[in-house]
């Protein structure tokens, strides 16, 4: 597609969408407005919204590129987004956070816990944590999109970073949370049609599912090599199959897996779906619609990985040399230009919800979290909305830095964000839900713990950071340094929690709280 195309297609999109942040801007008038627009949203918004903030081109692109390398084995994650990502999330966390929400006037995560515990400094440092490592997401998302965009165009990859930082920023500082909610309905919908045509062309054009699914089993890897695929070693017992047990494939899927599958619980921009849901009508009937939206994206997606590279032999073409590059292969070389077009405003639009999720919530933390809430006592609603549109937009900056040097492929930077926050605040959030006997100096042993665990392992031991910071794993089994420190963080995090929570009980401002909390539980 000629550049001329992708002009026209960016002045579109970019009209569409900043037409879509001003509508946004409109409706905000009050701090309340832009923090908390969602709590006039019904159960098919907040359905499409969490939906669309969860599965974005990260998995559009970035897993079903891993899975074109390991093969159908990655879609045991698809079993955890739904077990664990909608069931687990909306039964046992969704509707105890909005009542303790509601009762604590709390409107995110790390006010939750400020509120909770009646720490500023707790909710300050959450809110920093929060802002910080986001980033790291934020930046797999632009990665994401900027490779489908590269490969489509062949414009070159740092000015579709450029491009699209532009119109998220414009969007999102402009149009506030109001915005993010209501456009994710329109964005879901995009991402669910584009998904389920190119699946169905793909299993067209190899056959059907049966003798799709028997090609791809049919790869050897000598015929793997020959295209240039990693899946050749990185799939040993072939692309429909699991690697054997404890080995580095099968330790790299169980990273991705588990730290993708369990970490979804304590994603704050997630959260904050919880916190802003109408009422709990919508929070119930969020599960099917989201549940049917949740296994629609990702077992397509999932699924179609393996094939492009029965595709890729079929057609004559060759990897292309990073896995989020591969789907946006196919697209570009085996469908009509319709679709292309389509796709494109598909997945770009996927991007558009998830980013702006992010950032609306690394600002907010900064804005609300840090500021308002925290270290500025004498703080206006008005100053908070101005300091977390100057947050966001130091964060976009941030992204853009980033991503223009990527750290690692999509998949995998996903996976480091997921991890961080489980092992961070899984522990405190959970038990605060559900101990009535947790205290203050409980939820700072969980938090900081889990963090500085977690840190300390990919500084020292992580086979993808310790070698880019200290130059070689402290541990060299890959066994160990293959595996998540979420296998270890999230257990220990809990530990400290319950321990420092016994140790140094509640005083009696916390029960006072603590019996608040609880008031509509």
């Amino acid at each position: 597609m000629d550049i001329i195309f992708f002009i026209f297609f960016m002045a579109i999109f970019t009209v569409i969408f900043s037409f879509l942040g001003y509508l946004g801007y409109k409706k905000t008038k009050t701090a309340e407005d832009y923090f908390v627009a969602g709590r006039k949203m019904g159960a098919l918004v907040i359905a499409f919204s969490y939906g669309a903030t969860f599965i974005s081109a990260v998995a559009l692109i970035g897993f079903s590129g891993i899975a074109s390398l390991y093969g159908h084995s990655i879609l045991w994650l698809a079993f955890l987004n739904i077990f664990v990502g909608i069931l687990i999330a909306f039964v046992f966390y969704s509707f105890r956070t909005r009542k303790m929400g509601l009762s604590l006037d709390a409107l995110t995560l790390p006010e939750l816990l400020g509120n909770r515990f009646n720490s500023r400094k707790l909710q300050s440092v959450a809110g920093i944590i929060i802002a910080i490592f986001m980033i790291a997401y934020t930046s797999a998302v632009f990665l994401a999109i900027a490779s489908l965009f590269q490969v489509t165009f062949g414009i070159s990859y740092e000015l579709c970073v450029v491009i699209f930082t532009l119109i998220v920023g414009i969007y999102l500082i402009i149009g506030g949370l109001y915005a993010v909610m209501w456009t994710h309905a329109i964005q879901g919908i995009l991402m669910l049609v584009g998904m389920l045509i190119l699946t169905v062309g793909i299993y067209s054009m190899l056959g059907g599912i049966g003798p799709a699914h028997e090609a791809a089993a049919a790869l050897t890897p000598g015929i793997l090599e020959g295209i240039g695929t990693p899946a050749a070693t990185l799939a040993p017992n072939g692309l429909t199959s699991m690697p054997p047990f404890l080995s580095q494939p099968f330790m790299m899927i169980l990273t991705l897996i588990f730290g993708v599958g369990i970490g979804v619980l304590a994603q704050p921009q997630l959260i904050t779906r919880y916190l802003t849901a109408k009422n709990e009508k919508a929070l119930r009937l969020a599960v099917p619609y989201g549940g049917v939206f949740i296994l629609l994206m990702t077992f397509t997606a999932f699924s179609i990985g393996p094939l492009c590279n029965v595709l890729m032999v079929n057609n004559g073409l060759t990897y292309p040399g990073t896995p989020d590059k591969v789907l946006p292969l196919i697209v570009s070389e085996l469908f009509p230009q319709w679709f292309v077009g389509f796709f494109l405003f598909a997945v770009l639009a996927a991007a558009m919800s998830t980013a702006s999720a992010l950032f609306h919530t690394a600002g907010a933390s900064i804005g609300r979290d840090v500021c308002e809430k925290g270290i500025i006592k004498e703080c206006s609603h008005k100053k908070s909305i101005y300091i977390t549109r100057i947050a966001t937009l130091i964060i976009i900056v941030a992204t853009l830095i980033i991503t223009l040097n990527p750290l690692d492929v999509v998949a995998f930077m996903c996976a480091f964000f997921f991890g961080l926050m489980a092992c961070t605040f899984l522990a405190p959030y959970t038990l605060m839900l559900y101990w009535r006997k947790i205290s203050r100096a409980g939820a700072w042993a969980g938090m900081l713990g889990g963090f500085i665990f977690t840190m300390i392992w990919y500084i020292l031991i992580y086979f993808k950071t310790a070698p880019n910071i200290i130059g070689q794993p402290i541990i060299g089994d890959y066994v160990i340094n293959m595996l998540d420190p979420l296998f270890i963080g999230v257990p220990l995090s809990f530990i400290l929690t319950i321990l420092f929570s016994l140790l140094m009980k509640q005083d009696n401002e916390e029960e006072k709280i603590m019996k608040k909390a609880f008031e509509n539980i």
